[in-house]
């Protein structure tokens, strides 16, 4: 196999993954009856823990205000709060909430629904092979030097 043939199986599985995903996440989201932007930012916080009103900025492409109002949306709907710094009470650090850290748990696993039955559909077999590519795809994904949101 030539690597243009692996890259060409990559991006259609890539393509294949991510339609599903979003599918499902943006059903969640207006289920739960967030935007997508108010969804990005309980993920970021579930997986970064609190952090200033300016990180959202920069990631959403919105001013200063336009973040602040969107937090402050979110803090109306009961899925973040507003903390204080400790050691500087003029920073003030967003965190979710317990709702807010439910419905991100609940669309986890609703994005993991279409997973499940794949795994299912698959003959063991099928399972442990694949398992193990992508085991080794992992491995040389994690060492490349690309930047995360």
């Amino acid at each position: 196999m030539q690597d243009a043939d692996l890259t060409e199986i990559l991006l259609e599985w890539s393509t294949t993954f991510v339609r599903l995903s979003l599918h499902d996440f943006n059903h969640f989201t207006r289920t739960a009856g967030l935007s997508l932007a108010q969804m990005i930012v309980l993920m970021h916080l579930h997986y970064q823990g609190p952090c200033e009103v300016t990180t959202f900025c920069e990631m959403m492409q919105v001013t200063p205000a336009g973040a602040s109002q969107m937090i402050e949306r979110m803090v109306q709907q009961g899925v973040a709060q507003r903390k204080e710094t400790p050691g500087d009470r003029r920073v003030r650090l967003v965190a979710l909430t317990e709702k807010g850290r439910q419905i991100v748990l609940d669309s986890i696993a609703a994005r993991q629904a279409w997973v499940s039955q794949l795994v299912e559909a698959m003959p063991v077999e099928e399972q442990e092979r694949i398992s193990a590519s992508l085991v080794a795809l992992n491995e040389y994904a994690g060492k490349l030097q690309i930047h995360p949101i």
